[in-house]
């Protein structure tokens, strides 16, 4: 055979198996998707409830994002304790050493977040979380040298959420201390990175909403200053607003939907509850998001095999999302949410009544 046929014949080869020059070469489906929460232990029904959403999300898409078929698989990270130091390393790597794992969900909470990150970073593989609010993980943060940095190893960003951060949380429960007729301010602190760090934002944020911030220890500060006005005590964990002056109340907030300002809210709760014979609980929703987050990421990935994990990565920060049942929202480049829904809560004795109101935008 000619050597210039023999050529052509060499191209028509590599552009059918999808090698070398040619490199057409497609993923092969099904792409999975590990999803890694509490199952069990104390935090057990709040990650059951993140976890039955993204569920609920890949089952509406029937599997599938786009032309792409999608598996997810769900692990326990808790082991019966609020979180597993073992399960959660052992998670992570489970996901990134499977070739078909395309994304990864989780964790619920903070804490153990800071240890799968860093494993999911380095092998590249988008992480969403459903509930983990720390600033820490996507800002500089006082009381966590080098953050987020040290998150990072790879130098690129791979974290994302679909809860506001803890500094938006903050930020609302002095909002609402003023709304409240609240003039003086004060917060407590077990002396932890995380209680220090809420503490110092709600002491600067109640400034900046006109109050005067109280000094030293606030419980001590209370039984004086109520003789002068209303004091707002805030509780970092749990997220509680004390007001003192008048009548005592004690308030909460947590970043839960109102769903009486998004229908789409109240369209999930209808979903959820047919699919699992329950009402969705507060992270629920956040979990759907989650999944739906991940799965508008494949779809944008193309179905190209080279280098997909980054493409579905990209394809997370910076996206819009319209519609949802988070309504509008989009992913920063550092990974925050820019959706800013924060659930108000009054106490009435063992009672915990909602009040609805958003948090206003930052």
């Amino acid at each position: 055979m000619p050597r210039t046929a023999l050529a052509a014949l060499l191209l028509i080869v590599l552009a059918a198996t999808g090698c070398g020059i040619a490199g057409s070469a497609k993923i092969e489906a099904p792409v999975a998707v590990y999803v890694s929460l509490p199952l069990t232990g104390p935090r057990g029904p709040d990650g059951i409830d993140a976890a039955d959403g993204a569920r609920l999300a890949l089952e509406q898409a029937q599997g599938k994002a786009g032309s792409i078929q999608v598996r997810a698989r769900f692990l326990d990270d808790a082991k019966g304790k609020a979180w597993d130091p073992v399960a959660v390393g052992a998670n992570a790597r489970q996901a990134i050493q499977d070739s078909s794992a395309t994304a990864y969900i989780g964790e619920l909470d903070s804490e153990p977040t800071r240890a799968s990150v860093p494993i999911t970073n380095q092998a590249g593989m988008v992480q969403v979380s459903p509930g983990a609010g720390a600033v820490d993980l996507t800002a500089p943060a006082a009381g966590y040298p080098d953050s987020p940095d040290r998150y990072r190893p790879s130098g690129s960003t791979n974290f994302a959420r679909t809860v506001p951060s803890d500094d938006v949380v903050v930020d609302a429960a002095a909002s609402w201390a003023s709304e409240l007729g609240a003039t003086q301010a004060a917060a407590t602190s077990d002396g932890s990175p995380f209680q220090n760090l809420a503490a110092a934002e709600f002491k600067s944020s109640a400034a900046e909403n006109g109050m005067q911030v109280m000094p030293g220890r606030p419980r001590a500060e209370v039984a004086v200053a109520t003789n002068t006005g209303k004091t707002a005590v805030y509780q970092p964990e749990p997220q509680r607003l004390a007001i003192y002056g008048t009548a005592p109340q004690t308030l909460e907030l947590s970043a839960e939907l109102d769903g009486k300002s998004l229908p789409g809210k109240l369209q999930f709760q209808s979903q959820f509850s047919r699919r699992y014979r329950r009402a969705p609980g507060s992270y629920a929703a956040y979990g759907y998001e989650a999944m739906e987050l991940v799965l508008h990421a494949i779809r944008g990935a193309g179905t190209g095999a080279s280098s997909f994990r980054d493409k579905v990565r990209n394809s997370v920060f910076g996206s819009q999302r319209d519609g949802t049942v988070l309504g509008s929202y989009s992913i920063t480049s550092e990974g925050d949410t820019t959706e800013c829904m924060i659930q108000r809560y009054r106490v009435i004795g063992a009672m915990v009544v909602p009040l609805g109101a958003p948090c206003p935008p930052r």
